[in-house]
């Protein structure tokens, strides 16, 4: 299977589509910032890094995908939309990597938190 095959995808552009396109660049625009500041607050820590630094890409890409949907709202090229769905594929990628390290952390977490629970509750102290 050639992956480098290009097909052609086309589809009848809209005011009301316009409209949906530009709300989409806007809260991409929007959720991307809030996403890259989230990620810099969480890398202050040395260990919680390993999060913060997967959901700056994330907020770049997201950012980014939004960026390219409002060009293809306003200049109606086809080429603006498949850059926004290559960063919005990037943002995913990256949110994954951020969730998943994000459930290790929070797992280790309560591993910790019992241990310490237990060791106090014996006496150990």
């Amino acid at each position: 299977m050639n992956t480098n095959q290009t097909n052609t995808i086309s589809f009848q552009t809209t005011e009301l589509l316009i409209k949906h396109m530009r709300f989409i660049a806007t809260m991409q625009q929007v959720f991307g910032v809030i996403f890259i500041i989230a990620g810099a607050f969480t890398c202050l820590g040395i260990i919680t890094a390993i999060v913060g630094i997967p959901q700056i890409f994330a907020g770049i890409k997201l950012f980014k995908s939004g960026s390219a949907f409002s060009l293809a709202a306003s200049l109606r090229k086809g080429d603006d939309i498949v850059g926004a769905i290559e960063n919005l594929y990037g943002y995913w990628k990256y949110f994954l990597i951020t969730f998943i390290a994000s459930i290790v952390f929070i797992f280790l977490y309560i591993v910790i938190i019992i241990s310490i629970f237990v060791t106090y509750s014996n006496g150990y102290y």
